[in-house]
């Protein structure tokens, strides 16, 4: 599996404040075992102010769908839901000033073989003392706190083939950040969470390549769709024929199309 991931999980804040409590070895922590082995993992904190903080820690499941936007929630797992396979150390910390602490766990695959493909979960970490208190003219304190979704993503025994499909492939207009651009969204048919790269070549009438267009990797989940903005505001109006690839783990699916602009 290619290591060039985007992050799955994002730095929820409620407001522009910066963080007392870091999280400094990343929120995307991928993992690889066989049916019953057991996976060791952590998560490494540092409070960076010179004041205790209370640090929480839950496990939550990620749910992603092809119509709607990503969810966090505490109640029921999905079908790749490796909730149930976590064991970690504790449910909260009080952090002393300038403290690193190590968030450690461990994840108990279960010794079934019929096991096989990508499996998640989130750690939220919370840091629950206030960033920022506020007074409200009625009196009532408004606390400005930070939470982090740290995923936990675990590849389990032998890896299938890539099994991607384009859903769709539209040009879109004037968008808010660019003059012309694909609006392509690509389906994980596979079973195994893919790291997925969109090439795009651009050829005029005679057959000459006049431009190659590629976006940033990004998590594709199995049986979801991720969509991808390709801007393509540099291309002349004209008439063009377009090879589309999607790249992972060194396969690739392809499309033809051609591409109008005017």
């Amino acid at each position: 599996m290619e290591k060039l991931y985007a992050i799955l999980a994002l730095m929820l804040v409620s407001t522009a404040a910066l963080a007392n409590v870091s999280i400094i070895n990343g929120l995307t922590h991928i993992y690889s075992g066989v049916s019953g082995e057991e996976v060791k993992g952590e998560v490494v904190l540092l409070n960076t102010t010179d004041r205790n903080q209370r640090v929480t820690f839950e496990i939550n499941e990620a749910i992603f769908s092809c119509t709607a936007n990503r969810i966090f929630t505490e109640q029921n797992p999905h079908a790749q839901s490796s909730s149930s396979w976590l064991e970690g150390e504790v449910m909260d910390k009080v952090m002393a000033p300038r403290e690193k602490y190590i968030y450690r766990f461990t994840i108990h695959i279960p010794n079934d073989l019929s096991l096989q493909g990508s499996y998640w979960s989130v750690l939220m970490v919370s840091v629950d003392n206030p960033i920022k208190e506020e007074l409200l003219t009625n009196n009532i304190g408004l606390n400005t706190k930070i939470r982090y979704a740290v995923g936990l993503l675990t590849h389990v025994n032998s890896f299938d083939e890539v099994n991607l499909d384009f859903e769709k492939v539209d040009l879109t207009l004037d968008t808010l950040s660019y003059e012309k651009a694909l609006d392509i969204k690509v389906r994980n048919d596979g079973t195994f969470i893919e790291g997925v790269e969109l090439t795009l070549e651009v050829y005029d009438a005679s057959g000459k390549k006049v431009d190659e267009f590629t976006t940033d990797r990004n998590m594709v989940f199995p049986g979801v769709c991720k969509n991808y903005l390709l801007d393509v505001s540099v291309l002349p109006d004209g008439e063009y024929q377009c090879m589309l690839l999607a790249g992972s783990r060194d396969e690739y699916t392809g499309a033809n199309f051609t591409l109008s602009l005017k």
